[in-house]
């Protein structure tokens, strides 16, 4: 949704709006893909974004979800098994050589330091074997980290992977309801916290688990009765995870939703600033900022204040509880004659390290958690259902578009149930011919054309190019017969080239040819590197002209039978729509055109003129016919532009 949307709905509670901070840098700027400029579409959507019905929304059912997106998270883990496998095998030899260390210390001072039988041979030994075993299992560890992290980032690439290519795949109608800043958080922000679940969480988790093994066989080994109180620590760690997650759970899931929402806003505001600026709305945004930046300051509080009640505080307290215990069950044994200050040495060690790893371990479960909320996030956008086309593999025959012959017959279309926007078209274009297709604002002009490019699905009636239903076309077909021309020209970071070409492998030939349709191979020719020229991020170093012409140059590259203008003409000087005109006029009987225009004067020579409104057709014919309808609707619109031209004129 853009800033100019936002700023006619100034009554609005300044949270209705999501928004989001991170490192996302996402910015709302039409992709050309759609058409992007029909009020209806946007008045539509508008309702549903600002009171929250965006990307962000969760499921009903949040044990479902869970165990979704633990398949999904986990699958990587069993597709690398051997990977897995020898981090595993690393973490297990890292940690016998670590739980080693104070058996050693411990026959040196109940074998040799007490009894005092200095045997400098053995003494030797226990000193090398107690450094070469600290420094194997240092060596190890950095192995099976490095493992773990390897895993973590070949997961974390394909997740991002996956879920930029399915959203390219998405349907229209997900967009119009989605925030830029929210996707792009999903794909940057959502997709590193899953790094943490491997890296941070399930290295460390596993490697202290096993350390806690290794140390209470150790244990076990030394003194059976000194460990079953050492024993005691797990179940009381155990409460205090569960405590942690029934507190912080909700939290978590809040914070990493308002992070996604800060970034929309940021996207949508730096986007929109020059008409934030130009309203004098920054007090209003500022306000509305800092509104979700409160909401997302408290619910980290809240998640902080559960850390510091429940995780590293409350371990250190129960370690020096069981640490007096084990003490005193020691003090018993002396009593008793049967300690060995050796035994007592090794306990001591292997409680500090015992509790160091229940201590990480309930650190790590913050990581856990907030893993998956975003695994929840990704996940349900990787189910959202994709934009579907025929599937040429399983069809022996290929249906194209060949003339550009179109057929629309009783075609209906809402946003909504309770409002219609297109009701029972029925339009006939031949091939080569020139429709316009003009109304005020709202009447359905950029839907009809979406709907020829089959970004939605009609609710009733069809459409037909050379006789065949849309739904028989393959997306490569469709999209290499039918072209579209954006109000809002879609400019990459790229060469004059690349940005024609868009991958298509067309050659310099067509390149040059199409530039020339678009007369815009002079310009080119003047440059230094020609089409070599780089043009930067959205193409500044054009004028909005030259954006123009470049975007109909590429859209007729692929030699397209059916061509698609949605306001190609309405942001730019009189000089550039002349070519325009002049590039269109050239096409002519070539190519079936199609033209949303709010110019009345860019389409005099149309064959014929729809005029829509609410969704019918309410006049159609040439210029001279509907011109010659007295209160016509054409005629009040070609005379009111007419006479707001000849007042600009006198001003």
């Amino acid at each position: 949704m853009s800033v100019e949307q936002t700023l006619n709905n100034s009554n609005q509670a300044s949270s209705d709006t999501s928004t989001g901070t991170d490192t996302s840098t996402g910015t709302s700027t039409g992709t050309g893909t759609g058409t992007g400029t029909e009020t209806e579409t946007e008045t539509e959507t508008e309702t549903e974004t600002e009171t929250g019905t965006n990307a962000d929304t969760t499921t009903a059912n949040p044990r479902n979800n869970q165990q979704k997106t633990f398949a999904l998270l986990s699958g990587y883990l069993w597709r690398d098994r051997p990977l897995l496998i020898r981090s595993l095998l690393l973490l297990l030899a890292a940690t016998l050589l670590d739980v080693s260390g104070p058996i050693l210390a411990k026959i040196f001072i109940d074998d040799y330091l007490i009894p005092q039988q200095l045997d400098i041979t053995m003494l030797a030994l226990l000193l090398g074997g107690y450094l070469l075993s600290q420094a194997g299992a240092a060596l190890l560890g950095y192995k099976q980290t490095l493992g773990f992290t390897t895993l973590a980032l070949n997961a974390v690439q394909d997740i991002r992977q996956r879920v930029f290519a399915h959203t390219l795949k998405l349907p229209m109608a997900y967009f119009d309801r989605a925030l830029t800043g929210q996707l792009v958080s999903r794909i940057t922000n959502d997709t590193e916290a899953i790094k943490d679940l491997y890296v941070q969480f399930l290295s460390s988790v596993l490697g202290n688990l096993m350390l806690l093994i290794g140390i209470l066989v150790a244990m076990a080994l030394l003194d059976p009765q000194l460990m079953l109180g050492a024993l005691m620590l797990i179940p009381l760690v155990t409460l205090m995870i569960y405590l942690y997650e029934k507190f912080s759970g909700a939290a978590v899931q809040q914070t990493r939703g308002l992070r996604s929402d800060i970034n929309a806003q940021l996207s949508e505001s730096i986007a929109g600033m020059s008409v934030l600026q130009a309203s004098n709305q920054q007090a209003r945004f500022r306000e509305r900022f800092e509104g979700v930046n409160q909401q997302y300051y408290q619910a980290r509080m809240r998640t902080i204040r559960a850390n510091a009640a429940l995780l590293r505080p409350a371990i250190d307290l129960l370690s020096i509880l069981v640490l007096l215990a084990v003490v005193w069950l020691f003090g018993l044994q002396v009593v008793d004659g049967v300690a060995e200050v050796g035994v007592l040495y090794a306990f001591l060690s292997y409680l500090g390290r015992f509790t160091e790893p229940l201590a990480e371990i309930t650190q790590r479960f913050n990581l856990y958690q907030q893993a998956m909320v975003a695994g929840e996030r990704v996940s349900e956008l990787l189910e959202a259902s994709e934009q579907r086309y025929r599937d040429t593999h399983n069809h022996a025959q290929v249906v194209a578009v060949n003339a550009g012959a179109i057929r629309v017959r009783q075609l209906r279309f809402s946003y909504q149930p309770a409002r219609p926007v297109l009701n029972g078209l029925d339009i006939d274009i031949k091939p080569g011919q020139f429709y316009a297709v003009v109304g005020h604002t709202g009447s359905g002009k950029s839907t009809l054309l979406s709907l020829l490019l089959n970004f939605y699905q009609p609710d009733a009636g069809s459409i037909e190019l050379d006789g065949q239903p849309l739904r028989q076309f393959s997306h490569d077909q469709l999209r290499a017969g039918v072209a579209l021309i954006p109000q809002e020209p879609f400019i990459v970071a790229g060469t004059l080239y690349d940005n024609i070409d868009m991958g298509r492998n067309l050659g310099q030939q067509a390149i040059e040819q199409a530039a020339r349709q678009a007369h815009l191979h002079p310009m080119i020719s003047q440059l230094p590197d020609g089409y070599q020229t780089e043009l930067g991020e959205r193409g500044t170093r054009l004028s909005t002209g030259q954006r123009q012409q470049l975007v109909i140059a590429r859209a007729l590259a692929a030699s397209p039978k059916i061509l698609l203008l949605d306001e190609a003409t309405a942001n730019v000087d009189t000089e550039t729509e002349q070519v325009v005109q002049q590039a269109l006029q050239q096409l002519h009987g070539k190519v079936t055109l199609i033209m949303v225009a709010h110019r009345l004067s860019t389409i005099r020579q149309a064959d014929r003129i729809l005029v829509l409104s609410h969704g019918d057709i309410a006049e159609q014919g040439n210029h001279s016919q509907l011109m010659a309808i007295e209160d016509g609707l054409y005629q009040s619109m070609y005379r009111l532009q007419l006479q707001q031209q000849r007042v600009a004129m006198k001003a």
